[in-house]
């Protein structure tokens, strides 16, 4: 068939517009209910076809149905100054952009990256997003819309329903819809996806809003209905396989398709496949996106190890409860040799693997010294995977079942680095106690209690407040002779003094004299000199916003410990400057513990 592109969408939007009325509200709802959010508990085990949601992290925002909606007239309505936080409910003030130009706004905005593995970046990048604050004039939409998908992309999917929520009425806006819809898909709430198909598919003939369509009228039974829409979009030339076999397994059931290959899954895939009971291929991990891999992590499509690898990436980035990943790791099944002899076996197990088992068997322990053992290599093994605050934050139920004795005086360092990691200070304490009576007569202990005090000072930990910097000099030299290589314990050196320098503190001078020597040159990428002199002039001019953007730009991925020494003095020191004291000691805190301090 022969039909000009202008022609295909024309018909395809009468046939569709024609054909949207045939799925009620009630049908769809009805058709769908398995698909609504469940709680999540511990499955049997990983390969069952139980859905798993975790608690009180799917979006509130209650959409209307198609007998509801009133589309607003949006004139003299700034939808870009909407938000959710104020100064008092941890956002930041109106004058956030001040000083910025518009497109810098937006160009700084897009830069940013949604998969970092920082808490304390992750957290500030979130309040920014969520504050209602004034803009430069611009596209009405275009900035609140940057916003949502980043909130989206980051997993924070509450964040973007109240987002959403506090817009106007049912704003008639194209991409806002989708980002909405995109994400009931992701977390499986498909009635209110399909609700919100139906509204936009009378006046839409995208390919995006017509797989929508087509997935929920198959959902709800109508498989002629759907099987038309698909060979419509078969004559317009839309490509997507993975799209057709899923759709046409659902309609017509029999052998359960295999997907090859999912490298770049779309919420809709996602929710295709899940809805049709296919295997997630392995390389569906290869998305980074917090959003995607929290899904894949919920989901019983996805193999034992392929949930458990998606879910401790998504846990760190900060899209999946820790809760839900504990739950995780308690439904992998092991053999009782496994669970008996945990430390002989780990070293057979992928790095996720075997903190699961390490967790299972912590929890069957009942000697606090064998507890300690498991706690104690599971975080080891997680510090040189760089996955240590999200284990830490994993197993904080078991550490805390731990009561700090003499006897287990060996472990009071690693419980308290642990313990200050996750901010649960009045436990550290204990331990600190501990750690301090055995290094009365224990000069190992004694070293490890010395070297304990430049991150327990960072942390803000009361047993630190009276630790003074001259003994950093000290620090220095036990870190000198504990560590094999020199250049990583003059590296660690340097980057605990600039941290402590840029907070404010006086860094003896002398504790510098001894890291001249070595290497006067470091292999390291450097931010672009133009993001560098901006951040400058950004905090010189208390420009708030632009110093946080700039900063978190500069950092990236990676947070701050992928930043070099000198630069993460600047980043600090620029975000006092504006008055983001508590802030630049998070960051700080969070760079010297990825350091190996």
């Amino acid at each position: 068939m022969n039909v000009s592109s202008v022609k295909q969408g024309s018909r395809m939007g009468v046939i569709f517009s024609t054909i949207v009325f045939t799925l009620t509200v009630g049908v769809a709802t009805a058709g769908m209910a398995q698909s609504n959010p469940v709680e999540l508990t511990p499955p049997s085990s990983l390969g069952s076809e139980e859905t798993v949601m975790p608690v009180g992290d799917t979006p509130v925002r209650q959409s209307p149905s198609a007998s509801e909606v009133q589309i607003q007239n949006l004139a003299g309505i700034n939808l870009d100054t909407i938000g959710v936080l104020s100064p008092d409910k941890g956002g930041f003030n109106r004058d956030l952009w001040y000083g910025m130009d518009r497109q810098e706004l937006e160009n700084l905005l897009v830069k940013l990256s949604v998969t970092t593995s920082s808490p304390a970046t992750r957290d500030i990048m979130r309040r920014v997003l969520l504050t209602g604050a004034d803009v430069p004039e611009g596209e009405n939409g275009k900035l609140v819309t940057i916003r949502a998908k980043l909130l989206a992309d980051m997993g924070d999917f509450s964040g973007v329903a109240r987002l959403m929520g506090a817009l106007p009425g049912m704003v008639s806006h194209k991409e806002l819809l989708r980002i909405e819809v995109d994400t009931r898909l992701l977390t499986g709430d498909n009635a209110r996806a399909c609700e919100l198909a139906q509204l936009y598919m009378a006046d839409e003939s995208s390919s995006y809003w017509q797989k929508v369509f087509i997935f929920c009228q198959a959902l709800g039974g109508q498989h002629d209905a759907a099987a038309l829409g698909v060979s419509l979009l078969h004559e317009m030339g839309a490509r997507d396989n993975v799209f057709y076999t899923l759709i046409d397994h659902l309609a017509v059931g029999g052998k359960v398709p295999v997907i090859d290959s999912l490298s770049d899954p779309k919420p809709l895939h996602l929710a295709l496949a899940r809805a049709a009971k296919v295997r997630f291929p392995s390389d569906t991990i290869e998305s980074n996106l917090p959003g995607v891999l929290r899904a894949i992590a919920i989901s019983p499509n996805a193999s034992t190890e392929l949930r458990l690898e998606a879910a401790e990436r998504a846990e760190v980035a900060g899209a999946l409860p820790v809760d839900a990943l504990r739950q995780i790791y308690a439904s992998i099944q092991f053999n009782q040799d496994e669970l008996s002899s945990p430390l002989a076996n780990v070293t057979r197990r992928s790095g996720p693997m075997s903190r699961a088992l390490l967790y299972r068997a912590s929890l069957m322990q009942t000697v606090p010294s064998a507890q300690a053992i498991a706690l104690s290599r599971a975080l080891t093994m997680a510090r040189s995977g760089g996955r240590y605050a999200s284990t830490a934050r994993a197993f904080l139920p078991v550490l805390s079942r731990v009561t700090p004795s003499s006897n287990l005086a060996w472990f009071a360092p690693e419980a308290i680095r642990a313990f200050l990691i996750t901010e649960r200070h009045s436990e550290a304490m204990a331990w600190f106690e501990t750690l301090k009576q055995g290094a009365e007569n224990n000069k190992k202990l004694t070293n490890e209690l010395t070297s304990l005090m430049p991150i327990a000072r960072l942390s803000g930990f009361a047993g630190a407040m009276d630790w003074d910097l001259k003994n950093l000099v000290l620090w220095q030299e036990i870190i000198k002779k504990s560590t094999e290589d020199k250049d990583v314990a003059r590296n660690r050196a340097a980057l605990l003094g600039a941290v402590f320098d840029a907070l404010g503190n006086v860094v003896p001078n002398e504790y510098w004299v001894p890291l001249v020597a070595g290497p006067e040159r470091l292999g390291v990428l450097a931010p672009h000199p133009a993001l560098w002199f901006r951040l400058n002039a950004a905090a010189e001019r208390a420009h708030v916003g632009e110093t946080i953007l700039l900063s978190l730009v500069i950092m990236g991925n990676g947070g701050p410990d992928s930043v070099e020494t000198a630069v993460l003095h600047r980043l600090l020191t620029a975000l006092r400057t504006v008055g983001l004291e508590k802030e630049a000691r998070e960051i700080a805190l969070e760079a010297a513990v990825s350091a190996g301090l």
